[in-house]
């Protein structure tokens, strides 16, 4: 069983209290014992069931004003409980991620030294490990172990009680976002090079929409983070998308849109079509293109209403030249891209998307709208059966367009990105989303399904924190 840390959402950040700001200088002790409130959830630092016996371990848990939540922080840089009785120590050899800290007599031995880095973290002088909410939960009884610091919320405390106030500096292009929007938005940049977001998209005609579900649960045991679905597939998507928000999952919604006057199926998306007269008003083809914005706007709407976020994902594969939208190249292509946007956002209120361009295999400048109407970046091919490559150069190119400061989504593969190799080579897509039917379980085997959803790199359904 994998019982390994996870990076949460940065969404909040430390509360220098005066107890806090003495933990920064050594040197002054604190004057009466604190609570430690976690910056992801509100909960404090605490030992499990009271215990004072020796090799005790620690949690979060609801704050009580309980001696097991009390820390004082000494001259001695020891972290005391129980009236100082106790210390906060890291069981002798162990120095690796993963380790969990135990409380012991107090010693004065290095595993019994914490320092407060400058971010709220507070790690063990040792070893350089910071105390982290495994696998970034927030409920009750949620393990506090050991693990590389990274600055995420789930690192970061706060003493008194106080409560934590918002840090994540990232915000979705739409204007006024909703909260939620937000929230998925910070997360998605904290994961952003030190884990990947696993996604499956689902189909309705191989035996239901459950289908590629099933078979990830089945095999592995998980579900995916990210739900992919299509209002090109299936116009009635809005209850299995709200149905996964509300379940800790991410809805993640493209469009295949048919050519305006054309059929809105798949093979409708490929047929051709003037963007110049899909954008002039008073033609038959601006007229359809309307009404097709409409119908995916009120789906979108009914999430907004349930209060989910979304990442929308439309007009993908841009630069290819199979779909309507991007047979008239870059300058077109992106008058439609800010058109839907300003559409959305502006005249239907829109505001809880977060906005994700995806290039196809061999992404071009071109076929960027600009940063002011993209949250995140991506690229798509498929590699071929039980090719696991994790197509760094792909990464490299939407990177080079970009810039550095966006996440980049794999947003279509077939085969999954062996996760060792995506962390080898650097190559720092924050998800991925594999496509529906065979590419999900013919390009992949079971046992390579198995080796990506039980990895620590890759993030699961169970996996996120509360985005809602």
């Amino acid at each position: 069983m994998r019982h390994l840390p996870r990076v949460g959402a940065a969404l909040s950040a430390l509360v220098l209290t005066a107890p806090l700001l003495a933990l920064i200088n050594p040197g002054t002790a604190i004057a009466v014992p604190t609570p430690y409130t976690s910056a992801a959830s509100g909960r404090c630092l605490d030992v499990a069931g009271a215990s004072t016996t020796q090799g005790a371990l620690i949690q979060i848990y609801d704050c009580n004003g309980g001696a097991n939540q009390a820390w004082d922080l000494t001259p001695a840089a020891e972290l005391r409980v129980f009236g100082g009785t106790r210390c906060l120590e890291v069981p002798a050899g162990q120095t690796a991620p993963g380790t969990r800290p135990q409380i012991a007599n107090c010693t004065g031995g290095a595993g019994q030294k914490f320092r407060l880095n400058s971010d709220g973290s507070i790690a063990a002088t040792q070893t350089g490990l910071c105390l982290d909410v495994a696998n970034a939960a927030t409920t009750n009884g949620s393990a506090v172990l050991l693990w590389n610091c990274n600055g995420q919320a789930n690192q970061r405390w706060s003493a008194g009680g106080g409560a934590p106030q918002p840090a994540c500096s990232a915000t979705p292009v739409g204007p006024n976002s909703t909260t939620q929007a937000r929230k998925l938005l910070c997360y998605l940049y904290s994961q952003y090079g030190n884990h990947i977001l696993s996604g499956q998209q689902e189909s309705t005609w191989i035996g239901g929409p459950e289908y590629e579900m099933n078979h990830i649960r089945n095999n592995t045991g998980k579900l995916p983070a990210i739900r992919g679905l299509d209002y090109g597939d299936s116009k009635d998507l809005a209850p299995r998308a709200i149905t996964w928000w509300q379940a800790g999952g991410i809805p993640m919604i493209g469009y295949h849109m048919g050519a305006p006057t054309k059929p809105d199926t798949y093979e409708g998306s490929q047929m051709t079509v003037s963007i110049n007269a899909v954008l002039t008003p008073g033609t038959a083809e601006y007229t359809s293109f309307i009404q097709r914005l409409d119908g995916a706007a009120g789906m979108l709407q009914q999430l907004k209403n349930s209060g989910a976020a979304v990442i929308w994902r439309p007009f993908h594969e841009a630069g290819g030249t199979w779909f309507w939208w991007s047979k008239e190249g870059g300058g077109q292509y992106n008058r439609l891209w800010r058109f839907m946007f300003d559409y959305f956002t502006r005249v239907k209120g829109l505001n809880n998307l977060v906005w994700l361009h995806g290039y196809n295999g061999s992404p071009q400048s071109s076929f960027y709208p600009g940063k002011s109407y993209v949250d995140v970046g991506g690229a798509d091919t498929y590699a071929g059966n039980g090719n696991y490559d994790p197509l760094k150069p792909m990464y490299d190119s939407v990177r080079n367009i970009v810039g550095g400061t966006i996440p980049i989504a794999l947003h279509e593969n077939g085969p999954i990105p062996d996760p060792d190799r995506l962390q080898s080579s650097g190559a720092r897509w924050v998800l991925f989303g594999t496509w529906h039917g065979n590419h999900l379980t013919q390009s992949n085997s079971v046992s390579h399904l198995q080796k990506v959803y039980g990895h620590s790199y890759v993030i699961t359904r169970d996996e996120l924190p509360n985005l809602r």
